[in-house]
């Protein structure tokens, strides 16, 4: 099951990207309107993604820090799971 997850979010890259983008702006546009809450926890995920796996798979996929820094706080394991992909560091043993 994990072996699919990871092959469908690999295949559908660009698409993920785009729906995160729209998350990020619905989120600045209820922030606007006063409710925080999206962006909020938008920035609390993938600040926890990046300090529990995003700079560990960037480092392993040859990123650099900013980069790596950069691409998972934007886009979270929509950027990280195809790069640990392409770069075989998933064990599906």
């Amino acid at each position: 099951m994990l072996k699919l997850l990871v092959k469908i979010i690999t295949k559908l890259e660009y698409v993920d990207y785009a729906l995160v983008i729209i998350l990020w702006i619905a989120g600045a546009i209820a922030s606007i309107c006063g409710m925080p809450w999206i962006t909020l926890g938008i920035v609390i995920m993938h600040a926890t993604e990046l300090v529990t796996i995003g700079l560990k798979a960037g480092k392993n996929g040859g990123e650099g820090l900013l980069y790596s820094i950069a691409m998972c706080m934007m886009f979270g394991f929509t950027w990280w799971v195809p790069l640990k992909s392409k770069t075989n560091q998933f064990n599906f043993d």
